[in-house]
């Protein structure tokens, strides 16, 4: 296997790398949840409220998440919906990718469909649209 890098070679480095991540993912999560992020200056904030006053589709996120891991659901969906039933799919999509199942052997990624692709963007944009008229 002359002039194939070491990574690709075993699958142990994959997964050294995946519980890597994970861990550094779950510690996040840990401080996450203590952690209150609302005024917090480790959180980042969004650049674009903070100049026009217009929310983007992510304004919320990071307290949204912060709600779930406590429990509050409804809050966590008054904050930002679109994440609360976007994480399932997105954590469903990363272990897809984590453990291989994106060869398209017996289910293709979905995400390499134009359609799909336009479709979830159409779906975002019209959620940061609908979120900052007032009803």
């Amino acid at each position: 296997m002359e002039g194939v890098p070491p990574v690709i070679r075993g699958g142990a480095v994959r997964w050294s790398w995946i519980l890597a991540v994970g861990l550094l993912g779950v510690a996040g999560l840990l401080v996450l949840r203590q952690v209150e992020p609302a005024g917090q200056p480790i959180f980042p904030r969004c650049w674009l409220y903070q100049t026009t006053g217009i929310q983007c589709p992510g304004c919320g996120a990071t307290r949204a998440v912060h709600a779930l891991l406590n429990g509050r659901i409804q809050e966590a969906f008054r904050l930002n919906g679109l994440v609360v039933l976007g994480l399932p799919v997105v954590a469903w999509l990363g272990l897809r990718a984590a453990v291989g199942w994106g060869s398209g052997r017996w289910w293709p990624n979905p995400l390499t469909k134009p359609l799909v692709l336009a479709l979830l963007a159409g779906l975002v944009a019209g959620f940061g649209v609908g979120r900052n008229v007032a009803w």
